[in-house]
């Protein structure tokens, strides 16, 4: 009896070690279906040659298997591929066709024979006991003509049907297609730090744009850009959303809202966004907006400022289209606003054309009495007075249901997203360059309503004209450091939180081996010194010597020649004195910086500090401009982000724009 217990222990150990060690899984009785798929197919080739096919599969489960003996083969039985080898979990196999090169830069798993054919096959995966775990029976996606591999969307169905596949709008060296990178089954695992992930519904237009991924999860980062982006700059699976429709995004954040939204706007004139805020603000929503003031004159008329009146008139009459009942939308600004009196454009966009319930008042503004039918008190004197609008409310935030803050340099106009009414009518993203950054994070949120009080004047739904204080009557009353998820971020707001005086610091001690930027306006000397510091260790004019810091940057056109443009001194020209007597502080090394070459106007104000290195990678954005005015003069905010992957991502969409400029990029 003891010889033949011991014989049971020696035989259940002899099975132990057959069936594996160290969590790896060889195959199993309990190997659930599609546990490995089939993720994507270069069936069509690449634009090398049409003979390099590769396949690709994915491992959905926790383990590592083991795929000897496992076969994937075609019903007609080319190709038949003999598998071996491990796939790791959450992993990845690449099998290329008949040699190692079909992707240069990726070596293979497995190299079989046997070429797809173009008509479309019949392919099963099956495991060493002949059990089948995955079938594609044609190609549901993928094109010839451009080279674009059919890519899998979604694992988590039963079989693979139809609508788990699309098409690849990723570029990669050879064509598009993922190959050992899909954000999409990323997605699908719900990876990426844990964040739940939205659907695409939004991101990109539907011509030519680049859809991925958004995450609604607690402390989620989301960041958007309306141009291209290189995503071969990419760390694995954080491809940046490039090509985006920012209004689809924004009018998808309005309808989420449950409870409020205030809304802080330099300009305003897309009519689906103000449709969306008077829908929900019909639904019992409270909306606060607080929109900068331009010229009141109406013997200056200005059409675009005339119809940013028509629109926040619209939304102060709200879905019912009447001043004074439960679905107005309240609204504030720097100086008073008046609404539109001219007949014909009141008819244009169904605005009543007598309009006495919108109030005719008789204002002080700064020395000049102006009379008109008000849409909006402004921040008051002392004196009963009101200020003039001379400086910029230049704010672009949202903030949502005190959750989520929507923030950057994209101002909520046509001009800036499509360019054009014609783009608009056609989904065109032909106007400025741009960015919006959203954060899920009750503290931001909280932070953002602290400085939109101070504005508003109070903190319920009606504006305090006496209280109210905007430009540089603020003070410095918010928590500028916290942490958003495992992201530490800084916030500040202009004037009086010294926004470009923390750049400088930052520069100047934290800033090890790059500089990269991209920005509408930069004037501030400080800012500027301390970056020449980094480059040639010289804070003297036409002083330096090399000292392999890296600096790229990119300029808005209309400002690149302007004397008093950083532009000038970076590239060492000679500017013209200014009337004080003040001179250029010239770099004696130029930097290789560009005039941006954009449709419009690269109206970025972005800074990427130590990308894709161990040294702190930090990218800081906004409205804030480098300038005298952005920093003492306007109501602006800027946030300080140290995220790598975030980082990652500005940093794919600078090179996008810098080699559009300057034709080149070296690292």
């Amino acid at each position: 009896m003891k010889k033949l217990n011991r014989l049971v222990i020696l035989a259940m150990l002899l099975i132990l070690v057959i069936t594996g060690c160290k969590g790896l899984s060889t195959e199993k009785d309990t190997l659930s279906s599609r546990e490995i798929v089939i993720s994507e197919i270069a069936w069509m080739g690449t634009t090398k040659d049409y003979n390099d096919e590769w396949i690709e599969l994915y491992n959905t489960s926790n383990n590592d298997i083991n795929l000897s003996g496992w076969t994937l083969k075609s019903k007609d039985g080319t190709p038949t591929i003999e598998l071996k080898g491990i796939i790791p979990a959450k992993g990845y196999f690449l099998l290329e066709r008949s040699k190692d090169d079909c992707i240069p830069d990726l070596k293979a798993d497995l190299i079989y024979s046997g070429a797809l054919s173009n008509s479309g096959e019949s392919l099963y995966l099956k495991d060493r006991k002949g059990k089948t775990i995955d079938t594609i029976n044609s190609w549901i996606a993928g094109n010839n003509e451009s080279k674009a591999t059919m890519d899998l969307r979604n694992h988590n169905s039963s079989d693979s049907v139809a609508n788990d596949w699309g098409t690849s709008t990723e570029k990669y060296s050879l064509g598009y297609g993922t190959p050992r990178n899909s954000r999409y089954i990323i997605s699908n695992d719900g990876l990426n730090e844990d964040k739940d992930i939205e659907d695409n519904k939004g991101l990109g237009n539907s011509k030519n744009g680049e859809l991925g991924w958004a995450s609604n999860s607690t402390e989620a980062i989301n960041v958007y850009f309306n141009k291209s982006a290189l995503t071969e700059y990419a760390i694995s699976g954080n491809e940046a959303n490039y090509n985006v429709n920012l209004e689809e995004r924004l009018i998808h954040r309005i309808s989420e809202a449950k409870v409020s939204i205030d809304m802080a706007t330099y300009e305003i004139n897309l009519p689906r966004v103000v449709d969306a805020l008077i829908n929900k603000a019909s639904e019992g929503v409270k909306i606060r907006i607080i929109a900068d003031a331009k010229e009141i004159d109406e013997s200056n008329f200005d059409e675009r400022y005339a119809l940013m009146r028509i629109y926040l008139e619209k939304m102060l009459r709200g879905k019912d289209g009447r001043v004074g009942t439960t679905d107005d939308i309240a609204i504030f600004s720097d100086s008073p606003i008046f609404a539109v009196k001219e007949s014909n454009l009141r008819d244009q966009y169904n605005l009543p054309l007598s309009f006495n319930d919108v109030k005719n008042v008789k204002l002080m503004i700064n020395d000049d009495v102006v009379s008109g039918n008000l849409l909006s008190y402004g921040e008051q004197k002392k004196n009963n007075s009101f200020y003039a609008p001379n400086d910029q409310m230049h704010n672009k935030f949202v903030v949502v249901d005190d959750t989520w803050v929507w923030t950057g340099s994209w101002n909520f106009t046509i001009t800036g997203l499509y360019g054009s009414e014609e783009n608009m009518k056609n989904g065109i993203l032909g106007g400025n360059q741009q960015h919006s950054v959203e954060i899920k994070s009750h503290e931001l949120a909280t932070i953002y309503e602290t400085e939109f009080n101070e504005m508003w004047g109070s903190n319920d739904l009606i504006p305090n004209a006496e209280i109210a204080n905007l430009h540089s009557r603020k003070s410095d009353n918010t928590v500028h450091k916290l942490s958003i998820g495992e992201s530490k971020v800084e916030v500040y707001f202009s004037p009086g939180d010294n926004a470009l005086g923390r750049m400088a610091e930052i520069i100047k001690n934290e800033a090890d081996h790059s500089v990269y930027f991209e920005i509408f306006s930069w004037s501030d000397q400080r800012l500027l010194d301390e970056v020449k510091y980094k480059w040639e260790q010289s804070y003297e004019d036409s002083k330096g010597i090399l000292t392999g810091f890296d600096v790229k940057g990119l300029f808005d056109g209309s400002y690149w020649d302007q004397w008093w443009s950083a532009s000038v001194d970076m590239t060492g020209r000679k500017g013209s004195m200014d009337s004080k007597g003040n001179k250029n502080n010239r770099w004696a090394n130029p930097a290789p910086v560009f005039p941006a070459n954009e449709e419009r106007k690269l109206h970025a104000k972005t800074m990427i500090i130590d990308a894709d290195t161990d040294s702190n990678p930090t990218v800081i954005v906004g409205s804030t401009n480098w300038s005298n005015n952005g920093n003492y003069v306007n109501d602006e905010n800027m946030l300080i982000i140290y995220d790598r992957k975030i980082v990652n991502q500005f940093l794919q969409e600078f090179y996008a724009r810098y080699k559009k400029a300057a034709g080149w990029i070296s690292q």
